[in-house]
């Protein structure tokens, strides 16, 4: 198993740079498969991550077994699309504001609606880790366009209770059913890996034997 972290996050936060974008988070992950030899991949985007894997896929689908969305953010068609354009305008212009204040980067909120199901102790360990997302990623565009890519297998694990509204959920759900993907549901909010670990690493050891 793979857990690669992504350039300006976590440890590697002080890669963090002004350039920092989509491209830049889809070649750390390009590059760990191609210099790790990889192939039949389970990858797996949570959250923003979601326009990660499929870049990923657009460039290296070959390396790929199953495709995995969790809780992510996937375009609803063949349009290019941002992390940005899956905000409303006034929220986007209070990100970017908030960003401009904190050297680019988005910190984590304290009033994220997605925190539903996480211990205190487990949300002062989240916040302690949590560093500035740097906020350019969000604004270049990724699109589905290989056809290769349309091939391999992809999945959808959706949180019921990550604070978006029931028709955005139902949504993800209707697009799941026109695509073939196959879905699945956690009673649990936004970061599942924390609050239903043990229940998410079932559902995605149960993935590749789906197929």
């Amino acid at each position: 198993m793979y857990i690669p972290t992504l350039t300006g996050l976590g440890e590697r936060e002080h890669l963090a740079r002004p350039g920092t974008d989509l491209d830049t988070h889809i070649r750390d992950i390009v590059n760990v498969l191609t210099y790790e030899d990889l192939e039949d991949v389970v990858l797996v985007g949570h959250s923003y991550a979601g326009l990660v894997v499929l870049g990923v896929a657009e460039e290296v689908p070959e390396r790929l077994a199953h495709v995995v969305y969790l809780d992510a953010l996937v375009p609803m068609d063949d349009n290019p699309v941002s992390a940005a354009d899956f905000y409303p305008p006034e929220e986007w212009t209070a990100m970017e504001e908030v960003a401009d204040d904190n050297d680019g980067g988005w910190p984590l909120l304290d009033d994220h609606p997605g925190w539903v199901g996480i211990s205190d102790e487990d949300t002062a360990w989240m916040r302690k880790k949590a560093t500035p997302h740097p906020l350019n990623t969000f604004r270049q565009t990724v699109a589905a366009e290989n056809p290769e890519t349309q091939a391999v297998p992809h999945s959808y694990i959706l949180c019921r209770d990550n604070g978006m509204d029931e028709s955005v959920l139902e949504m993800v759900r209707q697009l799941c059913a026109e695509r073939a993907w196959e879905l699945s549901e956690l009673e649990t909010g936004h970061w599942p890996m924390v609050s239903v670990p043990q229940k998410l690493a079932q559902h995605l050891l149960d993935i590749p034997q789906s197929d």
